[in-house]
């Protein structure tokens, strides 16, 4: 009888458009190892084709997504944990956060500081930057935008909801003349660049901080 449960189990997860495929499972994976974090169906809207599945499934609900983890995490026990919990044990706003953060942490060099969640300016304790890297008296502002990608196009009111505060954030920037970096969605999609754009920010703030 087990025997028949297991083989009608496999049966229906390859046959049920609400049960990931193979192709699914390996694009997971792979996402999973680059990015260092498991992505979110919200990282795959931008995979394009090959995460149209992923998408589908997360769309379908918690419980759908939650098989997609589950498989990948039996299938590979290696694989780092889902959830917003950092390396260091940090719990952070957002998986994208979360995968800036560790990426960011990982590439920290002497003197330097990676602060989350504090003042824009000491004066203005009502506005937050995402993340700050530090090094002396220099300071780059970092605000990982995880409701949209780069085109700002949002799907449900909580996303905008969002991205209005995100912009509100944004004119307070302008009016102090700070220019902040911002990371967008699409850009988790491409895990390879989006490390080397965290590495050239730790390069930046380095240099700039030998000099002040």
């Amino acid at each position: 009888m087990a025997t028949l449960l297991t083989k009608f189990g496999a049966l229906r997860s390859t046959f049920s458009p609400f049960y990931p495929t193979e192709h699914d499972l390996q694009v997971y994976k792979r996402l999973t190892e680059e990015l260092g974090a498991p992505p979110n169906a919200h990282i795959c809207r931008f995979l394009g084709a090959e995460g149209q599945h992923l998408v589908f499934l997360g769309d379908s609900g918690t419980r759908e997504w939650a098989r997609v983890q589950r498989l990948a995490a039996q299938r590979w026990p290696g694989l780092p944990h889902p959830g917003l919990v950092a390396r260091d044990g940090k719990t952070m706003d957002s998986l994208p956060e979360r995968i800036v953060y560790d990426m960011l942490r990982g590439l920290l060099r002497r003197h330097m500081k990676l602060d989350v969640h504090q003042p824009i300016l000491q004066q203005a304790g009502d506005y937050r930057a995402d993340m700050t890297l530090r090094k002396g008296q220099a300071s780059l502002f970092i605000e990982v935008v995880g409701c949209c990608g780069s085109d700002r196009i949002t799907r449900n009111q909580k996303e905008q909801e969002w991205l209005q505060r995100f912009d509100k954030r944004m004119a307070f920037y302008r009016a102090h003349a700070i220019a902040p970096v911002c990371i967008w969605l699409d850009q988790f999609a491409q895990p390879g660049t989006l490390r080397k754009l965290c590495i050239n920010l730790v390069d930046a703030i380095a240099l700039e901080g030998a000099r002040s």
